[in-house]
């Protein structure tokens, strides 16, 4: 039975490699299946390939090309074993910090990425559905405009992407997701920084960040102040970002402060990988 490897090296250019009981670790020697990119659709994507892999079949990102089977809705999730290029896995750590969460099907062995925003937003939206897209993650049939009504009777118009779903989102949902009381709550991994790239900060920052004068802040309002506390230290210590946590207001959590004196090295990093819509967000910077 194959099972995907997930990546623990995320710097430079990696290769995918996946395990089987009897036969032990097979790379793909000549494909580099990992890449950072600052052009967001620079990064190559792979066609998937059959392998058999004893009595049963199994698919896997193989040859280069400019689209990938996964949109297949006859393959079952559990066929949908990646390995995922690194600007996959990024644009999903840096959403699921933000406004995504993630489905583990209760019909099914795999997990998919839920992305839902107000129709103030759809721009965004729409460049973050085109980025699973034209990956092969998603449908390629555009988001539509939908009315839902809240408890307090007011009208909200919302877009919602819905990935497929993937047995190899799995492991993501297990680092993002504890069961309390017979519901999932998302928390903050302990590995989050091993994961948080560029790409990821500044989808993270696209979703919940906003202006603050000459700063910036980001909404964690729904984490512990020990999680955010937390995140605050590991972006100081992995990209020199000075940040602290704040109270969002009565009752209502912490969010991370974004100092003055770090916003021209926080906007250098992510600003290359935001669409320009979202740049207000950064005032000057």
């Amino acid at each position: 039975m194959c099972q995907c490897l997930t990546w623990n090296n995320t710097e430079g250019l990696s290769l995918g490699s996946w395990v089987t009981k009897s036969s032990g670790v097979i790379t793909f020697l000549n494909v580099g299946l990992i890449r950072i990119s600052s052009d967001l659709f620079n990064t190559p994507v792979y066609k998937t390939k059959k392998v058999k892999t004893f009595n049963k079949i199994k698919y896997s990102t193989l040859s280069r090309s400019n689209s990938i089977n996964f949109g297949n809705t006859k393959l079952p999730s559990s066929y949908r074993i990646g390995p995922h290029n690194i600007d996959i896995i990024s644009l999903i750590i840096g959403s699921v910090l933000g406004d995504s969460h993630l489905e583990k099907r209760s019909q099914g062995v795999g997990t998919r990425v839920i992305f839902e925003q107000s129709s103030s937003n759809v721009e965004y939206l729409m460049w973050f559905y085109k980025f699973l897209a034209l990956r092969g993650y998603c449908s390629e049939i555009a988001p539509k405009l939908s009315k839902k009504i809240s408890k307090n009777n007011k009208i909200n118009y919302t877009y919602r992407v819905n990935s497929y779903t993937f047995a190899s989102f799995n492991w993501l949902h297990e680092m993002f997701y504890i069961k309390v009381n017979n519901r999932f709550v998302k928390i903050i991994p302990k590995n989050i920084f091993a994961w948080l790239t560029p790409l990821s900060l500044a989808i993270w920052f696209m979703d919940d960040g906003s202006k603050l004068k000459n700063s910036a802040r980001i909404a964690t309002n729904c984490f512990t102040i020990e999680e955010v506390t937390f995140l605050c230290e590991g972006l100081k210590k992995k990209y020199g970002i000075v940040a602290t946590p704040c109270k969002g207001g009565v009752g209502k959590g912490f969010i991370i402060y974004i100092h003055v004196e770090s916003m021209k090295l926080f906007s250098s990093i992510i600003k290359p990988h935001m669409i320009p819509s979202m740049y207000y967000k950064l005032g000057n910077y």
